[in-house]
Formats: structure tokens, sequence, C-alpha cells
């Protein structure tokens, strides 16, 4: 059996789905990864058995590009005469769909991992959403990565409910919990980060992980930050995550306190991402959307606390004054009373941890949705043969 799962960026299919390539290929499945000529392509190819497919994909809409991708796309989906093409992120999600259905294609799967028009307004927002409506009208299957998601979807009438399905209890593909565990290597390593950052037992950390652009809240949390560590100065705030500018930039003097206030350090995305969350106190991700974020779940993994803003995606990753704490979007004074809750409360901080902890165990690990991604290719191929 032939699939060809493609996104805009190789990474999101590194950081969400290596565990569900690598099953397949264990299975059988001829696996071709299609997406941009980056770094991370290439690795599924040299390490993981994969076909790779070069796509010369733009991360905004550019009608030009766009058509040269679907027909280069569509060239070799006839050709490699797939049973299955799995498309995620919007950019490639409807490009995925139109090519593979050009291609005659008959099992077509979308993953829609969040809706970029929530916070755009005027003829942009009528756009992205034009272009997601039609990813769900071309595909066969429309996978959601949480439940509010799938709300907001049929709020906005993007897809029939009986076309959508989450498997599990959401996220993309779930956790590598035996990565995202407390082992003593990953301790070992995180004191040797703290060591080098220069953070003290005296320090409490606040972590947040994700691109740094408005739709994340940053200026939010920056404000917070600064009143609390006028009045703790041991406080200091990790922020690890890259710019991206086809999604917004931060203010200059935004981005001025990053780099020069002594009580943040800001570092670049790393692989090495589980290290980091045993240094932070609590993670916050004061956003304003989200599909289902993982930073939360991978967090909780951890058994770190998290605090969130109770918009679509986080209330479906914390269960609020248990795994964590909501607070209403846009509001640095409800962040701020969050995290000295969490900061001071040190029994309660380990007690959302733990239970965090368990809920990730229990719902959302990688072993039971790549499981739960195979049956459904496995079910639809079955259904096939049937007809």
């Amino acid at each position: 059996m032939r699939i060809l799962l493609t996104a805009s960026m190789p990474e999101t299919l590194k950081v969400f789905y290596l565990p569900l390539v690598k099953r397949l290929v264990s299975e059988g499945f001829r696996v071709t990864i299609a997406s941009a000529g980056r770094p991370a392509l290439l690795e599924f190819k040299e390490k993981h058995e994969c076909e790779i497919l070069p796509l010369n994909y733009h991360r905004t809409i550019a009608p030009g590009s766009d058509m040269r991708v679907i027909m280069s796309l569509v060239k070799h989906v006839r050709a490699g005469r797939y049973d299955i093409v799995h498309a995620h992120t919007p950019k490639a999600g409807y490009i995925g769909m139109l090519a593979a259905a050009l291609a005659g294609v008959k099992h077509r799967i979308y993953t829609c991992h969040g809706l970029a028009y929530e916070t755009e307004t005027g003829l942009k927002r009528r756009l992205l959403k034009c272009v997601e409506r039609l990813s769900c009208t071309l595909a066969h299957h429309v996978l959601v990565v949480s439940p509010s998601l799938q709300a907001r979807m049929l709020q906005d009438n993007l897809c029939r409910k009986n076309k959508m399905r989450i498997l599990g209890d959401g996220t993309a593909c779930g956790v590598d919990l035996k990565r995202f565990s407390l082992t003593a290597d990953t301790l070992d390593r995180s004191k040797i980060l703290r060591r080098d950052l220069g953070f003290s037992t005296e320090n409490k950390v606040i972590g947040f992980i994700g691109r740094l652009v408005p739709d994340k809240g940053i200026h939010i949390l920056i404000e917070s930050f600064l009143a609390l560590y006028n009045q703790d100065p041991y406080i200091r705030l990790l922020i690890i995550g890259a710019m991206e500018p086809h999604r917004g930039n931060l203010t200059s003097s935004m981005l001025q306190t990053i780099q020069e206030h002594p009580g943040i350090t800001h570092l670049d995305f790393t692989d090495q991402i589980e290290a980091y969350y045993p240094l932070m106190d609590v993670l916050v991700l004061p956003t304003r959307r989200e599909g289902f974020p993982y930073t939360l779940i991978e967090a909780a993994a951890m058994e770190i606390p998290v605090i969130a803003t109770r918009v679509t995606g986080c209330v479906d990753a914390v269960i609020d004054h248990q795994t964590g704490i909501l607070i209403p979007p846009e509001s640095p004074s409800d962040l701020t009373r969050a995290i000295q809750t969490l900061l001071y409360d040190k029994s309660l901080a380990q007690s959302m941890g733990r239970q965090a902890r368990d809920r990730v165990v229990k719902q959302f690990s990688s072993e039971r949705l790549t499981k739960l991604h195979l049956n459904l290719y496995q079910e639809i191929l079955s259904q096939a043969h049937t007809n």
C-alpha cells in the first residue's frame, strides 16, 4: 500500500507524526513525504526509509507558485498510484487535496490542526476560511485535533459533521511518553542546561515555548512578566521559539525587551526540548487561538503545571484547576495572578503536575494515537476492497 503524507514544512511531520511514519514503514506501507525541501525532509529518507518529494511550498497564499506546486504534485501522485493522500496544515491541505482529487486518488484525508482565520479580519479572513472549506470539501475524511476545534468548524460551516472525526480524545498524533518523562537522563541534561543558562536554585522560572508572533499573546506574557519581576527579581522568563514574519511581527520595543531584559532568556527551537521542561516551574501559553497545543500536553507529560487562555484548543488540553489554570484571553492581570498562584503554592503546582501527567498517559500517548491512525487507514482500505 502506498501513502503520501504532505505538510507545508517537514518539521510538522517530524515533530508530530514520526512515530506514525515509523509504524507505517514497519507495517509494510510505502510512505512518501511531500514537503518543503528542508533538512528535516531529507531525514525521512536517510533515517526512516521513506521516499521524499521536495515541493516549493510558500507559507502564504501565492496563486502562481501554488499552481505550479499543484501541477507537480498531480503528476507525481498519478504516476505513484497512491492508495491514500493525507494532508496537514492549511497550505498543504488545500494543495494536497486539490492535487489528489485531480489525480483521482480514491482516499483523501485532511487533518485540520487549527483555523488561522480566527484572529484575522476582512478579506484575508474570508480567503483563509474559503481555503479551509475547500480542503474539507475535497477530502473524503476530515480529522480534527480537538473537540473545540470541531465545534468551531461546524459553527462556521466549514465541513459536514458526518465527514469529521476526532481520533481518541484529540491531538495530532499524541505525545511520546518515553521521551517526555522525568527520567534520570533527562534530569541530568536539565541540570547542565540550568547551569549553562545561569539559573540558580533561587530562581523561579516561567516557561514559554512557541512561535514569537502576536497570535501567541507574547505582549500579554511580557507585560505580566515585567509586573512579576518588579515584585520578585529572582523570577526568570525562558522563551523558546522563533519569529515567523509571515504570521506577524512583534513591535520593536517588545523585541528589545526580550533581547535585553536581564530576567529574560530567549532561545531558538531545539530538538532537545524535553530537557528544557524540568527547568520550568510553570509553562504559560497566553494564546489567541490553537488547534490542540502540544506544548501544554508535553509540559503535562513532564509534570509541569500550565496556564493557558480559554480559547479553541486550549480548553481541550487543560482541565481548569486540575491539570492547570485557564484564564481569559488578552488579560495580563489574570495571567499574573495565575502565575503567582502556581509559583508560590508548590503543593498545588505539584498536584496539578501529577494529575496532568496521569491524564496524558491515559488519553494522549503517541502509542494510542498511532494505533488509531493505523486503524483508520486499514478501515478505509478494507472498505474499498469490500466495495
